[in-house]
Protein backbone atom coordinates (compact mmCIF):
# COMPACT_ATOMS: atom_id res chain seq x y z
CA UNK A 1 0.00 0.00 0.00
CA UNK A 2 2.81 2.45 0.88
CA UNK A 3 4.50 1.94 -2.62
CA UNK A 4 1.14 2.19 -4.28
CA UNK A 5 0.63 5.69 -1.95
CA UNK A 6 4.29 6.71 -3.52
CA UNK A 7 3.65 5.89 -7.22
CA UNK A 8 0.44 8.17 -7.13
CA UNK A 9 2.66 10.33 -5.34
CA UNK A 10 4.97 10.84 -9.02
CA UNK A 11 2.11 9.86 -11.72
CA UNK A 12 -0.59 12.40 -12.06
CA UNK A 13 -3.39 11.66 -13.52
CA UNK A 14 -4.39 13.00 -16.31
CA UNK A 15 -7.38 15.94 -16.15
CA UNK A 16 -10.52 14.75 -17.11
CA UNK A 17 -12.12 15.19 -20.42
CA UNK A 18 -14.27 17.42 -19.05
CA UNK A 19 -11.53 20.12 -17.32
CA UNK A 20 -9.80 20.55 -20.68
CA UNK A 21 -10.63 23.92 -22.18
CA UNK A 22 -10.42 22.90 -25.87
CA UNK A 23 -13.62 20.85 -25.08
CA UNK A 24 -17.26 21.42 -24.02
CA UNK A 25 -17.95 20.82 -20.96
CA UNK A 26 -20.29 18.85 -19.35
CA UNK A 27 -19.12 16.46 -22.10
CA UNK A 28 -20.00 13.12 -23.37
CA UNK A 29 -16.89 11.24 -24.47
CA UNK A 30 -16.23 9.18 -21.31
CA UNK A 31 -19.49 7.83 -20.73
CA UNK A 32 -20.05 6.79 -24.50
CA UNK A 33 -16.27 5.31 -25.13
CA UNK A 34 -17.22 3.34 -21.73
CA UNK A 35 -20.73 1.28 -23.21
CA UNK A 36 -19.78 1.76 -27.20
CA UNK A 37 -16.19 -0.59 -26.10
CA UNK A 38 -18.18 -2.53 -23.85
CA UNK A 39 -20.70 -3.25 -26.24
CA UNK A 40 -18.22 -3.77 -28.91
CA UNK A 41 -16.36 -6.62 -27.21
CA UNK A 42 -19.56 -8.70 -26.78
CA UNK A 43 -20.22 -8.58 -30.39
CA UNK A 44 -16.56 -9.51 -31.03
CA UNK A 45 -16.84 -12.29 -28.52
CA UNK A 46 -19.99 -13.45 -29.91
CA UNK A 47 -18.68 -13.81 -33.59
CA UNK A 48 -15.51 -15.39 -32.35
CA UNK A 49 -18.21 -17.96 -30.49
CA UNK A 50 -20.16 -18.29 -33.73
CA UNK A 51 -17.22 -19.49 -35.90
CA UNK A 52 -15.64 -21.53 -32.83
CA UNK A 53 -12.53 -19.16 -33.41
CA UNK A 54 -10.21 -18.60 -30.01
CA UNK A 55 -6.72 -18.01 -29.20
CA UNK A 56 -7.13 -20.92 -25.97
CA UNK A 57 -8.88 -21.62 -23.29
CA UNK A 58 -10.12 -18.75 -20.90
CA UNK A 59 -7.67 -18.05 -18.73
CA UNK A 60 -8.22 -17.16 -14.79
CA UNK A 61 -9.43 -13.28 -14.76
CA UNK A 62 -10.12 -13.44 -18.41
CA UNK A 63 -13.62 -14.38 -18.18
CA UNK A 64 -16.09 -13.59 -19.69
CA UNK A 65 -14.32 -12.59 -22.65
CA UNK A 66 -11.80 -14.65 -24.38
CA UNK A 67 -8.08 -14.60 -24.36
CA UNK A 68 -8.25 -12.87 -27.70
CA UNK A 69 -10.62 -10.02 -27.46
CA UNK A 70 -8.95 -9.90 -23.35
CA UNK A 71 -5.28 -9.25 -24.66
CA UNK A 72 -6.75 -6.67 -27.14
CA UNK A 73 -7.32 -4.80 -23.89
CA UNK A 74 -4.92 -5.73 -22.16
CA UNK A 75 -2.65 -3.81 -24.79
CA UNK A 76 -4.62 -0.58 -24.62
CA UNK A 77 -4.02 -0.65 -21.45
CA UNK A 78 -0.49 -0.76 -21.90
CA UNK A 79 -0.21 1.53 -24.18
CA UNK A 80 -2.08 4.21 -21.91
CA UNK A 81 0.15 3.70 -19.34
CA UNK A 82 3.14 4.09 -21.69
CA UNK A 83 1.64 7.31 -23.54
CA UNK A 84 1.15 8.85 -19.67
CA UNK A 85 4.73 8.25 -19.34
CA UNK A 86 5.80 10.04 -22.25
CA UNK A 87 3.36 12.85 -21.83
CA UNK A 88 4.15 13.21 -18.23
CA UNK A 89 8.41 12.98 -19.43
CA UNK A 90 8.93 17.24 -18.24
CA UNK A 91 6.94 16.88 -15.06
CA UNK A 92 9.02 13.34 -14.82
CA UNK A 93 12.65 15.12 -15.52
CA UNK A 94 11.57 17.96 -13.14
CA UNK A 95 10.43 15.46 -10.14
CA UNK A 96 13.85 13.82 -10.80
CA UNK A 97 15.91 16.27 -10.64
CA UNK A 98 14.18 18.13 -7.54
CA UNK A 99 15.01 14.39 -5.86
CA UNK A 100 18.27 13.56 -6.65
CA UNK A 101 19.57 17.05 -7.62
CA UNK A 102 17.61 19.50 -5.12
CA UNK A 103 16.52 21.70 -7.50
CA UNK A 104 15.62 25.20 -5.50
CA UNK A 105 13.42 26.40 -8.72
CA UNK A 106 10.98 22.97 -8.19
CA UNK A 107 8.68 23.47 -5.88
CA UNK A 108 6.85 20.29 -4.57
CA UNK A 109 5.38 21.60 -0.90
CA UNK A 110 1.98 21.65 -2.44
CA UNK A 111 2.43 17.81 -3.07
CA UNK A 112 1.38 14.68 -1.63
CA UNK A 113 4.99 13.61 -1.05
CA UNK A 114 8.01 15.88 -1.25
CA UNK A 115 9.62 14.67 -4.89
CA UNK A 116 12.45 13.25 -2.78
CA UNK A 117 10.30 10.90 -0.54
CA UNK A 118 7.98 9.65 -3.24
CA UNK A 119 10.97 8.80 -5.76
CA UNK A 120 13.30 7.28 -2.65
CA UNK A 121 10.67 5.21 -1.62
CA UNK A 122 9.09 4.37 -4.86
CA UNK A 123 12.43 2.98 -5.81
CA UNK A 124 13.20 1.15 -2.26
CA UNK A 125 9.97 -0.25 -2.67
CA UNK A 126 10.54 -1.66 -5.67
CA UNK A 127 13.90 -3.25 -4.68
CA UNK A 128 12.08 -4.79 -1.73
CA UNK A 129 9.57 -6.09 -3.73
CA UNK A 130 11.77 -7.09 -6.21
CA UNK A 131 13.92 -9.50 -3.48
CA UNK A 132 11.24 -10.47 -1.75
CA UNK A 133 9.85 -12.31 -5.23
CA UNK A 134 13.39 -13.85 -5.91
CA UNK A 135 13.38 -15.05 -2.04
CA UNK A 136 9.73 -17.22 -2.92
CA UNK A 137 11.20 -18.76 -5.55
CA UNK A 138 10.80 -16.39 -9.09
CA UNK A 139 14.02 -16.07 -11.37
CA UNK A 140 14.82 -12.89 -11.60
CA UNK A 141 13.41 -12.09 -15.50
CA UNK A 142 10.43 -13.56 -13.75
CA UNK A 143 10.12 -11.40 -11.07
CA UNK A 144 11.09 -8.41 -12.80
CA UNK A 145 8.39 -8.75 -15.66
CA UNK A 146 5.66 -9.78 -13.22
CA UNK A 147 6.02 -6.87 -11.01
CA UNK A 148 6.53 -4.23 -13.82
CA UNK A 149 3.48 -5.48 -15.49
CA UNK A 150 1.64 -5.31 -12.16
CA UNK A 151 3.07 -1.59 -11.70
CA UNK A 152 1.78 -1.01 -14.91
CA UNK A 153 -1.53 -2.25 -14.48
CA UNK A 154 -2.35 -0.82 -11.50
CA UNK A 155 -1.06 2.56 -12.44
CA UNK A 156 -3.07 2.28 -15.81
CA UNK A 157 -5.98 1.27 -13.72
CA UNK A 158 -5.66 4.28 -10.98
CA UNK A 159 -5.93 6.80 -14.11
CA UNK A 160 -9.07 5.03 -15.44
CA UNK A 161 -10.84 4.91 -12.27
CA UNK A 162 -9.73 8.87 -11.53
CA UNK A 163 -10.70 9.84 -14.83
CA UNK A 164 -13.88 8.19 -15.33
CA UNK A 165 -15.41 7.85 -12.04
CA UNK A 166 -16.09 4.42 -12.79
CA UNK A 167 -16.10 2.87 -9.05
CA UNK A 168 -13.35 -0.15 -9.68
CA UNK A 169 -11.68 -2.10 -12.64
CA UNK A 170 -8.95 -4.95 -12.89
CA UNK A 171 -7.03 -5.95 -15.80
CA UNK A 172 -8.14 -8.08 -18.59
CA UNK A 173 -5.54 -10.46 -18.42
CA UNK A 174 -3.89 -10.33 -14.56
CA UNK A 175 -0.10 -10.03 -14.58
CA UNK A 176 0.54 -13.66 -13.20
CA UNK A 177 -0.77 -15.09 -16.78
CA UNK A 178 0.61 -12.43 -18.71
CA UNK A 179 4.27 -13.21 -17.45
CA UNK A 180 3.28 -16.84 -18.22
CA UNK A 181 2.22 -16.09 -21.61
CA UNK A 182 5.56 -13.76 -21.97
CA UNK A 183 7.93 -16.13 -20.93
CA UNK A 184 6.36 -19.53 -21.07
CA UNK A 185 5.96 -21.85 -18.24
CA UNK A 186 9.11 -23.99 -18.77
CA UNK A 187 10.87 -20.46 -18.24
CA UNK A 188 9.15 -19.45 -14.94
CA UNK A 189 9.74 -23.16 -13.69
CA UNK A 190 7.67 -24.95 -11.02
CA UNK A 191 9.09 -22.89 -7.87
CA UNK A 192 8.10 -18.99 -10.04
CA UNK A 193 4.71 -20.58 -10.95
CA UNK A 194 4.13 -21.98 -7.54
CA UNK A 195 4.87 -18.34 -6.30
CA UNK A 196 2.87 -16.46 -8.85
CA UNK A 197 -0.39 -18.38 -7.81
CA UNK A 198 0.55 -16.94 -4.34
CA UNK A 199 0.80 -13.83 -5.56
CA UNK A 200 -2.61 -13.97 -6.98
CA UNK A 201 -4.63 -12.14 -3.81
CA UNK A 202 -2.73 -9.12 -4.89
CA UNK A 203 -2.15 -8.71 -8.30
CA UNK A 204 -5.25 -10.23 -9.69
CA UNK A 205 -9.06 -10.46 -8.79
CA UNK A 206 -8.00 -6.86 -7.41
CA UNK A 207 -11.28 -4.57 -7.75
CA UNK A 208 -10.41 -1.66 -5.89
CA UNK A 209 -6.90 -0.89 -5.25
CA UNK A 210 -5.05 1.87 -2.93
CA UNK A 211 -3.08 3.73 -5.70
CA UNK A 212 -7.04 4.81 -7.78
CA UNK A 213 -8.07 5.53 -4.22
CA UNK A 214 -4.80 7.90 -3.53
CA UNK A 215 -5.20 9.13 -7.03
CA UNK A 216 -9.02 10.27 -6.68
CA UNK A 217 -8.53 11.92 -3.25
CA UNK A 218 -5.77 14.20 -5.00
CA UNK A 219 -7.71 14.85 -7.54
CA UNK A 220 -10.42 15.90 -4.60
CA UNK A 221 -7.99 17.92 -2.63
CA UNK A 222 -6.60 19.86 -5.91
CA UNK A 223 -10.55 21.37 -6.45
CA UNK A 224 -11.49 21.67 -2.72
CA UNK A 225 -7.55 23.11 -2.26
CA UNK A 226 -7.19 20.85 0.54
CA UNK A 227 -3.26 20.70 1.91
CA UNK A 228 -1.97 17.35 0.23
CA UNK A 229 1.00 17.00 3.10
CA UNK A 230 -2.53 16.36 5.66
CA UNK A 231 -4.00 14.09 3.37
CA UNK A 232 -1.16 11.78 2.99
CA UNK A 233 -1.74 10.82 6.57
CA UNK A 234 -5.34 10.74 6.57
CA UNK A 235 -4.61 8.13 3.54
CA UNK A 236 -2.64 6.49 5.88
CA UNK A 237 -4.67 6.30 8.85
CA UNK A 238 -7.38 5.07 6.44
CA UNK A 239 -4.82 1.83 5.28
CA UNK A 240 -4.09 0.90 8.41
CA UNK A 241 -7.99 1.08 9.41
CA UNK A 242 -9.15 -0.24 6.40
CA UNK A 243 -6.70 -3.77 6.77
CA UNK A 244 -7.82 -4.40 11.01
CA UNK A 245 -11.16 -3.72 10.20
CA UNK A 246 -11.33 -5.87 7.15
CA UNK A 247 -9.15 -8.80 9.27
CA UNK A 248 -11.67 -8.63 11.47
CA UNK A 249 -14.63 -8.95 9.66
CA UNK A 250 -13.60 -11.65 7.64
CA UNK A 251 -12.26 -13.92 10.97
CA UNK A 252 -15.47 -12.99 12.52
CA UNK A 253 -17.81 -14.00 9.26
CA UNK A 254 -15.95 -16.94 8.95
CA UNK A 255 -15.97 -18.53 12.10
CA UNK A 256 -19.49 -17.30 13.20
CA UNK A 257 -21.16 -18.24 9.95
CA UNK A 258 -18.50 -21.02 8.10
CA UNK A 259 -16.78 -19.49 5.15
CA UNK A 260 -18.45 -22.03 3.02
CA UNK A 261 -21.56 -20.23 3.86
CA UNK A 262 -20.83 -17.15 2.83
CA UNK A 263 -20.15 -15.26 -0.75
CA UNK A 264 -19.21 -18.36 -2.87
CA UNK A 265 -16.88 -16.05 -5.47
CA UNK A 266 -14.83 -15.09 -1.88
CA UNK A 267 -14.99 -18.42 0.19
CA UNK A 268 -16.30 -20.83 -2.06
CA UNK A 269 -14.15 -24.27 -2.95
CA UNK A 270 -15.06 -23.28 -6.76
CA UNK A 271 -14.26 -19.14 -6.57
CA UNK A 272 -11.25 -17.35 -6.06
CA UNK A 273 -9.51 -19.07 -3.72
CA UNK A 274 -9.33 -22.02 -6.04
CA UNK A 275 -8.38 -20.25 -9.10
CA UNK A 276 -4.51 -20.09 -8.31
CA UNK A 277 -4.19 -23.47 -7.27
CA UNK A 278 -5.72 -24.73 -10.56
CA UNK A 279 -3.76 -22.13 -12.33
CA UNK A 280 -1.15 -23.51 -11.04
CA UNK A 281 -1.68 -27.11 -11.53
CA UNK A 282 -2.48 -26.51 -14.89
CA UNK A 283 0.79 -24.66 -15.69
CA UNK A 284 2.88 -27.43 -14.34
CA UNK A 285 0.53 -30.24 -16.01
CA UNK A 286 0.73 -28.73 -19.62
CA UNK A 287 4.09 -26.60 -19.94
CA UNK A 288 4.36 -24.49 -22.95
CA UNK A 289 5.88 -22.03 -24.26
CA UNK A 290 5.79 -17.89 -24.68
CA UNK A 291 1.83 -17.56 -26.20
CA UNK A 292 2.70 -15.72 -29.26
CA UNK A 293 -0.84 -15.45 -30.61
CA UNK A 294 -1.40 -13.85 -26.89
CA UNK A 295 1.46 -10.95 -27.16
CA UNK A 296 0.62 -10.51 -30.91
CA UNK A 297 -2.90 -9.69 -29.71
CA UNK A 298 -1.74 -7.62 -27.04
CA UNK A 299 0.48 -5.62 -29.43
CA UNK A 300 -2.84 -5.22 -31.77
CA UNK A 301 -4.66 -3.57 -28.84
CA UNK A 302 -2.16 -1.23 -28.30
CA UNK A 303 -1.74 0.01 -31.81
CA UNK A 304 -5.55 0.33 -31.92
CA UNK A 305 -5.29 2.29 -28.99
CA UNK A 306 -2.61 4.39 -30.03
CA UNK A 307 -4.74 5.49 -33.27
CA UNK A 308 -8.07 6.04 -30.71
CA UNK A 309 -5.59 8.33 -28.89
CA UNK A 310 -4.26 10.22 -32.16
CA UNK A 311 -7.80 10.60 -33.12
CA UNK A 312 -8.95 11.80 -29.65
CA UNK A 313 -5.91 14.64 -29.63
CA UNK A 314 -6.22 15.43 -33.38
CA UNK A 315 -10.03 16.20 -34.16
CA UNK A 316 -12.47 17.96 -31.68
CA UNK A 317 -15.22 16.00 -32.86
CA UNK A 318 -14.26 12.70 -31.80
CA UNK A 319 -17.07 11.53 -29.81
CA UNK A 320 -14.95 8.28 -28.10
CA UNK A 321 -13.10 8.55 -25.21
CA UNK A 322 -10.35 5.05 -25.38
CA UNK A 323 -10.15 4.77 -21.61
CA UNK A 324 -13.24 2.57 -22.32
CA UNK A 325 -11.52 0.62 -24.74
CA UNK A 326 -8.95 -1.00 -21.92
CA UNK A 327 -11.72 -2.16 -19.82
CA UNK A 328 -14.13 -3.09 -22.24
CA UNK A 329 -13.60 -6.50 -21.64
CA UNK A 330 -14.18 -7.16 -17.88
CA UNK A 331 -17.25 -8.62 -16.31
CA UNK A 332 -17.12 -5.81 -13.91
CA UNK A 333 -17.96 -3.32 -16.99
CA UNK A 334 -20.00 -5.45 -18.28
CA UNK A 335 -22.23 -5.45 -14.91
CA UNK A 336 -23.04 -1.16 -15.52
CA UNK A 337 -23.33 -1.30 -19.30
CA UNK A 338 -26.34 -0.75 -19.48
CA UNK A 339 -26.75 1.90 -16.46
CA UNK A 340 -23.53 4.25 -17.84
CA UNK A 341 -25.66 3.59 -21.36
CA UNK A 342 -28.92 5.25 -19.76
CA UNK A 343 -26.68 7.81 -18.35
CA UNK A 344 -25.06 9.01 -21.54
CA UNK A 345 -28.33 9.03 -23.37
CA UNK A 346 -30.70 11.19 -20.52
CA UNK A 347 -27.83 13.14 -20.25
CA UNK A 348 -27.50 13.14 -24.26
CA UNK A 349 -31.28 14.14 -24.59
CA UNK A 350 -30.92 16.81 -21.70
CA UNK A 351 -27.91 18.87 -23.06
CA UNK A 352 -29.44 18.59 -26.55
CA UNK A 353 -33.00 19.82 -26.35
CA UNK A 354 -31.84 21.85 -22.23
CA UNK A 355 -28.34 23.03 -22.53
CA UNK A 356 -25.60 22.93 -20.27
CA UNK A 357 -28.67 25.33 -17.99
CA UNK A 358 -30.66 22.51 -17.69
CA UNK A 359 -27.86 19.52 -17.02
CA UNK A 360 -26.70 21.79 -14.07
CA UNK A 361 -30.24 22.46 -12.50
CA UNK A 362 -31.17 18.58 -13.48
CA UNK A 363 -28.03 17.34 -11.38
CA UNK A 364 -29.22 17.78 -7.70
CA UNK A 365 -32.28 15.28 -8.78
CA UNK A 366 -29.83 12.40 -10.24
CA UNK A 367 -27.69 13.02 -7.65
CA UNK A 368 -30.73 12.44 -5.32
CA UNK A 369 -31.53 9.25 -7.08
CA UNK A 370 -27.92 7.62 -5.76
CA UNK A 371 -28.70 9.15 -2.18
CA UNK A 372 -31.46 7.39 -1.91
CA UNK A 373 -30.40 4.01 -3.51
CA UNK A 374 -28.09 4.07 -0.94
CA UNK A 375 -30.24 5.42 2.00
CA UNK A 376 -32.72 2.80 1.62
CA UNK A 377 -30.37 0.10 1.53
CA UNK A 378 -28.79 1.19 4.62
CA UNK A 379 -31.95 1.81 6.67
CA UNK A 380 -32.77 -2.33 5.72
CA UNK A 381 -29.46 -2.72 7.14
CA UNK A 382 -30.53 -1.40 10.48
CA UNK A 383 -33.92 -3.05 9.85
CA UNK A 384 -31.99 -6.41 9.42
CA UNK A 385 -29.75 -6.22 12.82
CA UNK A 386 -32.40 -4.90 14.64
CA UNK A 387 -34.99 -7.77 13.64
CA UNK A 388 -31.84 -10.56 13.87
CA UNK A 389 -32.15 -10.70 10.14
CA UNK A 390 -29.18 -10.70 9.03
CA UNK A 391 -28.55 -13.76 7.29
CA UNK A 392 -30.21 -12.23 4.28
CA UNK A 393 -27.44 -9.94 4.22
CA UNK A 394 -24.40 -12.56 4.46
CA UNK A 395 -24.16 -13.87 0.54
CA UNK A 396 -23.74 -10.24 -0.40
CA UNK A 397 -21.20 -9.13 2.40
Amino acid sequence: EAFAVEFAAIVKPEPSAAATPARASPSLDVSFGVWFFAFLALVQTGIQRMIGWSIGPTQPFSDPAPPSVAHLALGALFFLVISSFWNSREHLKDVFRKAFRGDKTIDDSGELLSYRTAVLGALGGFSCCLIWLAMAGMNFPTALIFLLSSLVIFIGLARIVSQTGLAYGRATVCSPVFTVNAMGSGVVGPTGLTALGLNFAWSADIRTLVMASAATGLKLAEVTRLESRRLFWAIALAIVVSIASSIWAVMYMSYSYGGINLNSWFFGPAGGPAYPFNFVTQELNNPDGPDWTGLIATGVGGSVMTLLMMARHNFLWWPLHPLGFAVSAISLTNYITFSVFLAWLIKTIILKYGGPGLFHRARPFFLGLILGQFFVAGIWLVIDYLTGMTDNNIYWI
